[in-house]
């Protein structure tokens, strides 16, 4: 038998009193929990809105730009053979000239005067041993007489030609047929031998271009093309001859040259700066198509191909990129369009409404 007492009466009260609270809350969750669900299958029966382009054949480069200096491909530094003054420069910076042309003169008086002693001596000598050779067939001088004067005109004859070859020295002649670049003495400066006097080079040009150790190894070598900008709208053709084999400076900087083609090399001077395009890679009349389109995972690169209001994942395989579009290789139909927008919402199989970019609906 139990007994009923206050205590346990109050206990039966609170018990009953909660279970009736917990009940309808619990109905409540349940009816939430059911209409969360319903809601979600709406959301993923409802189309994703995107939008949409075809893909393009385009051509696609891969680039590098770097500004360089334009430089005669053959550059000599003429220099004072002998001492003296500056008196005379033929050319102008930029003229052209051609072969042995005079370039420049010199003065100096001691060559000049050295020329003029050693001509009197030979003058003397030599009139001395004609008068010497009459009188010994005379049978007025001895025959040792007149090999002694013989041996002195010799002897004034190679002292004069010395002196006239020395004197020779201070007309400066071109080498080879070019252009004055660049005058390193001025008129009425002395110069020593050895002292630079001109600076002559080919009238062809190549550009040098210094390019940091990082980016030559991204590809650049002899061999790679080069785009030359002369202007905003004129650009020319070149390509990479040579590639210094040892870096400068503290950057690690190596000289990268590439020749100018003849037909504007005229048009720009010695130092001037150009801008030039190192061509790594280039792709002729691809398949592109936006960069911006391309979904990212881990099972690689992908598009999204829109048919029949169905989006499908498309694996590619992606190449040079440039100004927004990407090159990619996929069984692609000619006709179908990839979405463009809204990427990371897309999975495949996905509903979707299609709008074209220039706002045609699909």
């Amino acid at each position: 038998m139990v007994r009923v007492t206050r205590k346990n009466t109050y206990v039966l009260v609170f018990a009953a009193l909660s279970a009736a609270l917990i009940l309808p809350a619990t109905g409540c969750t349940e009816g939430a929990s059911e209409e969360a669900s319903r809601s979600e299958q709406s959301a993923e029966r409802r189309p994703t809105a995107v939008r949409v382009q075809e893909p393009e054949r385009r051509s696609l480069e891969k680039r590098m730009s770097y500004v360089g200096t334009v430089f005669s491909t053959r550059e000599v530094k003429v220099i004072s053979r002998v001492q003296g003054t500056l008196s005379e420069q033929e050319f102008e910076e930029g003229e052209t000239f051609s072969e042995d042309a005079l370039l420049a003169r010199l003065e100096s008086p001691e060559i000049e005067a050295s020329v003029e002693r050693v001509k009197a001596e030979r003058d003397y000598w030599c009139r001395k041993h004609e008068t010497d050779k009459r009188l010994v067939e005379q049978g007025a001088l001895a025959p040792e007489q007149a090999d002694a004067s013989e041996r002195a005109c010799r002897s004034a004859r190679a002292s004069l030609a010395e002196a006239e070859a020395q004197l020779e020295k201070t007309r400066v002649s071109a080498p080879f047929a070019g252009e004055v670049l660049d005058w390193l003495a001025e008129p009425g400066q002395p110069l020593m031998p050895g002292k630079p006097i001109v600076l002559i080079g080919d009238p062809a040009r190549e550009v040098r271009v210094d390019v940091v150790e990082e980016d030559l190894t991204r590809g650049v070598t002899v061999g790679t093309a080069a785009e030359m900008r002369l202007d905003a709208e004129t650009a020319v053709e070149s390509s990479v001859t040579k590639v210094s084999s040892v870096s400068s400076g503290p950057a690690r900087t190596f000289s990268v040259t590439a020749p100018l083609p003849p037909a504007v090399a005229g048009e720009l001077r010695q130092g001037a700066s150009i801008r030039v395009d190192f061509i790594l890679e280039r792709e002729e009349n691809t398949l592109a198509v936006p960069s911006r389109a391309l979904a990212s995972g881990t099972e690689g690169p992908a598009v999204f191909v829109i048919r029949d209001g169905v989006a499908r994942r498309q694996p590619v395989t992606t190449g040079v990129s440039e100004s927004g579009w990407t090159a990619v290789e996929f069984d692609w139909n000619g006709s179908d369009p990839i979405a463009i927008t809204n990427i990371q919402s897309l999975r495949n199989g996905a509903a979707v409404f299609a709008v074209r970019e220039e706002g045609q609906a699909q």
